[in-house]
């Protein structure tokens, strides 16, 4: 077996898609304001067994319809707002077309997973989903780890 390279190429399948009354990139606050449905491929029904204990979901996305990579860009597409390298933004214009959002959990039942928060476009491919850990996943969590000297530490969720 020989050892990964920088540049070898990865594949992911999704999951399953989403399902929301968006079409087309809009007004990215109305979107998280609206409801959206997660469907899952039924054969992952058992893999959320305990998902409704959380109130919050990282949803790993593929922005499937992104114009591609562009080094600069204004954010949001607000032209009043000067440009920034992309990877300072939250543009879906990104070297790797990968979205990830904090959803919140309305509802799961069977392989459905009803969300709000999400800013993904009707029948988005879903890479992942994860529960959102408030110890691994905010500021709060990585200063608390810093304080107590465990910065070395990695988590893996």
């Amino acid at each position: 077996m020989s050892p990964k390279t920088l540049y070898e190429k990865v594949v992911f399948t999704p999951i399953g898609l989403v399902t929301s009354n968006f079409n087309e990139p809009g007004d990215p606050n109305i979107m998280r304001n609206a409801q959206s449905i997660l469907i899952l491929d039924e054969k992952y029904i058992g893999a959320l067994d305990g998902l409704d204990r959380y109130r919050y979901l990282l949803v790993i996305y593929h922005l499937d319809r992104s114009q591609g990579y562009r080094e600069r860009v204004h954010p949001m597409g607000d032209l009043s707002i000067p440009e920034r390298g992309v990877l300072a933004t939250r543009s879906p214009c990104r070297p790797n077309p990968i979205g990830i959002t904090v959803a919140q959990i309305l509802s799961v039942k069977g392989n459905i997973i009803r969300v709000t928060g999400l800013d993904a476009l009707n029948g988005t491919p879903i890479l992942d989903i994860k529960p959102y850990e408030h110890h691994f996943d905010s500021h709060v969590g990585i200063e608390t780890e810093q304080g107590s000297g465990l910065q070395g530490m990695i988590g893996s969720t």
